[in-house]
């Protein structure tokens, strides 16, 4: 049985390991750097730098929970609730992103931040207060077993209805993420191709209303 409670830093090492295992290949962060490396093992560590500072970038905002397992964490929950403000550059300059802009350079890393906004434009433009899952992490070993849809129904939606929230959306860069979506209650609102440079990816936003 998954028990959720709130992140704490003593679960650090573990839930960076997660989350970054978790988004491997995944489109918005590995496809669009993949060409500026000479050798796997630098993209690599470049792509650990960015996940990492993307973690810690968000949890100074949203709140982020994890759920544990036999005392292992099996999945990680990032919620922005509807008051909360948004991850800007300065949460992101001091939160590990320094490397990150000394490899890729100030302007590429900006032109990035950008296209991150750019896939919450949708979901943004919706007049209703809403809650957003930035992001649901699954530990690779637990996949497949439920876990994902166990942390929607069990936890993310129960959570959002005890605070008062009636809507919950959600975006991914994923394609087999949209089957996920849709079995666990998220109606699509928009398909979209969205381009950094010579690479191209699709944006699928979703909502939940309860």
């Amino acid at each position: 049985m998954v028990e959720y409670k709130r992140y704490d830093s003593s679960y650090e090492a573990e839930t960076l390991r997660i989350f970054t295992e978790s988004f491997v290949n995944y489109p918005l962060f590995w496809g669009v750097f993949e060409n500026r490396f000479r050798s796997e093992i630098k993209l690599r560590d470049f792509y650990e730098h960015l996940i990492k500072g993307i973690f810690r970038a968000t949890i100074r905002k949203d709140d982020c929970y994890i759920g544990v397992e036999d005392g292992n964490v099996a999945v990680i929950v990032i919620l922005e609730k509807p008051s909360d403000k948004p991850v800007g550059f300065w949460d992101y300059a001091v939160s590990g992103m320094a490397g990150v802009i000394a490899r890729i350079g100030l302007a590429d890393t900006l032109k990035f931040m950008e296209l991150s906004d750019k896939t919450e434009i949708v979901v943004k433009s919706i007049p209703e207060p809403r809650w957003h899952l930035y992001f649901l992490a699954v530990d690779p070993k637990y996949q497949s077993h439920g876990i994902g849809t166990g942390a929607i129904k069990d936890f993310i939606i129960p959570l959002v209805r005890s605070s008062g929230g009636n809507l919950i959306t959600v975006t991914t860069n994923s394609e087999r993420n949209v089957t996920f979506y849709r079995k666990n209650g998220f109606s699509l609102i928009k398909e979209e191709t969205l381009a950094y440079k010579e690479k191209s990816f699709g944006n699928w936003s979703f909502r939940m209303d309860l």
